[in-house]
């Protein structure tokens, strides 16, 4: 054991002893999570809720995908609760080092109530993925199904409609666009889950059509597919026709013109919203929320 990690368990117990009201230093593990504080001022308690907040919605998650966590190969997942950037309440995945192991890391920007794209984010560290829209039709599609609607790309509405919005706006990108790396999603990746936001127009456009597809691929080939998908883009580049039976640019079409179709009921919102993002495309999301019925 390093002197490090030594020192952090000392300090942990005398936090412990002296009693749930201090901010504590230690971390809380519960069955396939290691959760810990990194702003130095949560209490025992509340890192135990949080660690225990988490564990419920990465059940959730492992229900939903049939899924196993992982831990026997990978070890347990590290949640980190933090400040919000920018008052930015969001959520990261990434891979660091413990032990000169590789450890999955999830990095939480804690708001009051729900925590945003935790869910998101958990599912990346469950089915880890080198492809940008595969993670992320992954991810989106399980926000929107067991957590936090508030989250961004959905903001308190549905990818649907947002992307209704950028059909209206004539505004859409052709989801061949959307390449494996943050580059083309209007984004930066600096390494140790620090990413910056270059296009927010662009980024919101990204996940939001990610988001609305996903669901579309859930609702017409089901949640086996896309686990497929997931397991076969591991050494294969993209295989949508062994998938599905049939390249992207035909389930893009399929799903648009479904979206379409659906549109006429969601007229109010879409206007609603189009607005917002013709308005200021960076602050379309935290517009909306504010506006968006309270349903965490």
């Amino acid at each position: 054991m390093s002197r490090e990690t030594i020192a952090v368990a000392i300090l942990a117990a005398g936090l412990l002893m002296a009693g749930s009201s201090q901010a504590s230093s230690a971390v809380m593990e519960t069955p396939h999570l290691v959760a810990s504080d990194a702003t130095g001022r949560l209490s025992n308690d509340q890192l135990k809720s949080l660690a225990d907040q988490a564990q419920a919605m990465l059940g959730r998650i492992l229900a939903f995908w049939s899924a196993d966590p992982g831990v026997d190969r990978l070890e347990k997942i590290r949640v980190v609760f933090d400040e919000p950037r920018r008052e930015v309440y969001s959520s990261v995945f990434y891979w660091g080092k413990q032990d000169g192991k590789r450890v999955r890391i999830v990095q939480v920007f804690k708001s009051e109530g729900a925590p945003q794209m935790m869910a998101h984010k958990l599912t990346s560290a469950v089915f880890p993925q080198k492809d940008k829209l595969i993670r992320n039709t992954m991810g989106i599609l399980t926000e929107a199904q067991v957590g936090n609607p508030l989250t961004f790309p959905m903001c308190g509405f549905s990818s649907d409609e947002w992307v209704l919005v950028l059909l209206a706006l004539k505004s859409s990108i052709p989801l061949n666009e959307l390449g494996p790396d943050h580059d083309s999603w209007g984004m930066k990746d600096a390494g140790g889950g620090k990413l910056s936001i270059v296009d927010k127009a662009r980024q919101h456009k990204a996940y939001a059509e990610t988001g609305s597809f996903a669901n579309y691929l859930y609702k017409t080939y089901g949640i086996d597919k896309i686990k497929r998908l997931q397991r076969l883009s591991q050494e294969k580049d993209r295989p949508w026709q062994e998938v599905f039976g049939t390249s992207l640019q035909e389930l893009e079409a399929n799903w648009l013109t479904q979206l379409k179709a659906s549109g006429k009921t969601r007229d109010e919102n879409v206007a609603m919203l189009a607005k917002l993002f013709e308005g200021n495309p960076g602050t379309a999301c935290s517009e909306a929320q504010k506006l968006a019925p309270r349903r965490q």
